[in-house]
């Protein structure tokens, strides 16, 4: 018997020590946990955060969907992206916002919109700059590769600091061009400011 009991306080130990080594593991890696996708980060440091993201490509497809164009289209039209520029201080690729936008067309659309793959849209903007430059008339009045609009939009941002204060005005707008005649047919925007205030040894 007190054999026995010499090797429960070893195993008791041995189990307390490992135990131990797990909990200062965790702390060492950290804690993950979910949270909702719409919450706000601001703490991430950014002007635009998920809500922000999701909530602007919601409404871009909402509003987009509803065009005229493309609910009294006699057949789905075929959209390509052009371009998405980031002229604002945010680091975030541009293109990701087309890309959520084209998920809620997709999703919502009911089969109303076509997209082409990035190969088509790769040729398109080669074909459009040697057109810009004269290397191809302009006679064919035929879309470019099957296009009958461009997407393409821009990401602007004013930023001001005074003192530890610190805000920034972000819009984002989103344009859906003819492919044929250049003309603008849809064009929304998305605009919010966040204030920041930094902290006293924040440089």
């Amino acid at each position: 018997m007190a054999s026995f009991g010499k090797h429960s306080t070893v195993l008791g130990s041995t189990v307390l020590l490992a135990a131990l080594g797990a909990t200062l593991l965790a702390g060492c890696s950290g804690q993950t946990a979910r949270m909702d996708v719409d919450s706000e980060d601001d703490a991430l440091g950014g002007a635009i955060g998920s809500k922000d993201f999701r909530g602007v490509c919601f409404e871009m497809a909402q509003s987009m969907v509803r065009l005229p164009q493309i609910q009294n289209a006699s057949g789905p039209p075929t959209i390509a992206f052009f371009e998405m520029v980031n002229n604002s201080d945010e680091l975030i690729n541009a293109e990701d916002i087309l890309y959520k936008i084209r998920t809620e067309l997709i999703k919502n659309s009911g089969g109303k919109m076509i997209f082409l793959d990035r190969d088509a849209i790769e040729k398109i903007k080669t074909e459009r700059r040697d057109k810009d430059r004269g290397k191809v008339t302009s006679s064919s009045n035929k879309a470019l590769y099957g296009a009958d609009y461009f997407m393409s939009g821009r990401i602007e941002g004013i930023r001001r600091t005074r003192g530890r204060r610190e805000t920034e005005y972000i819009r984002i707008a989103v344009r859906l061009t003819d492919a044929q005649s250049s003309g603008i047919v849809w064009e929304n925007d998305y605009e919010f400011k966040k204030l920041f205030l930094r902290g006293v040894y924040d440089r």
